[in-house]
C-alpha cells in the first residue's frame, strides 16, 4: 500500500501518515500505533527518534463568549508553526485545552521536570491576567494575547501598519466619512486594532472619533440585526465602512445588501483577517491577511530561546507584518452619484 492509500483506509489526510511516519509530534497515541503497524506492514522504516531537548505546552483557549467569531484553521496553522519550530531546535510538544474556570488550574500544575515552556493561544483571553501567569516556573509565550500593560512576552499581529493600509485605500478612493464597526468585546489583539483604527482615521485627515460607530455581538444573526437598527435610524450612512473582523464585515454587507445598498457602489467594506468567508461573499471582501503559522513559529522559537539561556530574561513584545488584499468589496467614491437617506430611498444630489 502506498501513504495515499494507507491514509484513506484510516481516514486521515496523507500529511498525517508522514507525520507518524517521520515519527513528529501531532498524533493521537492510538491512532499513531495503528499507522505505524500499516507502515511497518507495508515495508515502511519508521524514523528513530530524535534526543530531544525539552518539552512545550501548548494550550488552546477558548471562550464561548468567541465561538461564532471562531476562524476554522486557527488551530492547524497554530499547531504547524509549533510543530516546524519544535523540529528545527529539537523540541517536542504537548497540547491541551483551557477554559476560563480551568486556566489557572492548568498554570498552576506546570512543574519543569515534565514542560520545559508554555505557549499560551491568547485569541480568545480577554480578561486581566491573574497571579498565575506570573507564577510559572518555566518561560511563558502568549500568542495573539494584547498586555501591553504588563510584563508577558507576546507575538502579536502588527495592527497599525495593517490598519493604516486599509484606511489609506479608502482614502486614496476619496471617501469622505468612514463608518467603524467594532465589537462588543475586545477580545485578543481588538483592543489594540480599536486604537490604531483611531490614530490612523487621524494620520489620514479624517477625524480621530469617528461620527459613526456601531458595537456589535460577535453572532453573526445578532450582529446584522444590529446593523440594520443603526441604518434605520442613521439620518445619513457613511460611503464606506472598516470593521473590527472578517465576520463583522460580512454581518455589514449583508445587512447593508438587505437595506437596499449596493456593495461596492454605494458602500465601501473592509475586513480583518483574510478568513475563508472573503472569497464566499458577493462581492468578494477587501481585508488584511496575517500568518498565523509564522506567529505561532515566532513565538515557539522566542519560548525555546529563553528555555536554553542561562541568563534572566528581557521582556520581548513581537509584532508580525500584515499585508492588504484587494478584491471588490472596495470602489471610488463618487460625489455625483445618488445619496441614500435613512429610509433607503436614492435621492439625486
Amino acid at each position: 500500500m502506498t501513504i495515499r492509500q494507507i491514509a484513506k483506509a484510516f481516514g486521515v489526510a496523507p500529511s498525517t501518515v508522514s507525520v507518524v511516519l517521520n515519527n513528529r509530534p501531532g498524533v493521537r497515541s492510538e491512532l499513531r500505533q495503528k499507522i505505524r503497524e500499516a507502515l511497518v506492514e507495508n515495508g515502511y522504516q519508521i524514523r528513530e527518534q530524535a534526543t530531544h531537548q525539552g518539552n512545550i505546552l501548548f494550550i488552546y483557549y477558548k471562550s464561548t463568549n468567541y465561538l461564532a467569531a471562531r476562524k476554522d484553521d486557527t488551530i492547524a496553522q497554530t499547531l504547524s508553526g509549533i510543530e516546524d519550530a519544535c523540529m528545527d531546535r529539537k523540541f517536542t510538544f504537548s497540547i491541551t485545552n483551557a477554559s476560563p474556570s480551568t486556566l489557572d488550574e492548568i498554570l498552576l500544575s506546570i512543574t519543569p521536570e515534565v514542560h520545559s515552556g508554555v505557549i499560551l493561544l491568547g485569541t480568545e483571553y480577554y480578561q486581566e491576567p491573574s497571579q498565575a501567569f506570573f507564577s510559572l516556573p518555566v518561560p511563558l509565550v502568549i500568542l495573539d494575547g494584547y498586555f501591553p500593560e504588563y510584563p508577558l512576552n507576546t507575538v502579536n499581529i502588527d495592527n497599525s501598519y495593517g490598519i493604516h493600509e486599509a484606511l489609506k485605500l479608502l482614502r486614496e478612493n476619496n471617501h469622505p466619512k468612514i463608518g467603524y464597526i467594532k465589537s462588543s468585546i475586545e477580545f485578543g489583539c481588538l483592543r489594540d486594532r480599536a486604537r490604531c483604527i483611531y490614530s490612523s482615521l487621524s494620520r489620514l485627515g479624517w477625524p480621530s472619533e469617528p461620527e459613526y460607530v456601531i458595537q456589535v455581538s460577535q453572532e453573526p444573526e445578532k450582529s446584522r440585526q444590529e446593523i440594520d437598527e443603526f441604518l434605520h435610524v442613521c439620518p445619513a450612512v457613511p460611503s464606506a465602512f472598516i470593521a473590527d473582523n472578517d465576520i463583522i464585515a460580512a454581518s455589514a454587507v449583508q445587512s447593508l445588501q438587505h437595506n437596499g445598498f449596493r456593495i461596492p457602489e454605494d458602500v465601501s467594506v473592509i475586513g480583518f483577517d483574510d478568513s475563508s468567508i472573503c472569497t464566499i461573499l458577493t462581492p468578494c471582501l477587501t481585508t488584511v491577511r496575517y500568518d498565523l503559522n509564522g506567529m505561532a513559529q515566532l513565538a515557539t522559537l522566542r519560548l525555546i530561546d529563553m528555555i536554553e539561556s542561562p541568563t534572566p530574561h528581557e521582556i520581548i513584545k513581537s509584532t508580525v507584518g500584515t499585508k492588504l488584499i484587494q478584491r471588490q468589496s472596495v470602489a471610488p467614491y463618487l460625489e455625483e452619484k445618488p445619496l441614500i437617506d435613512s429610509n433607503h430611498q436614492k435621492t439625486e444630489q
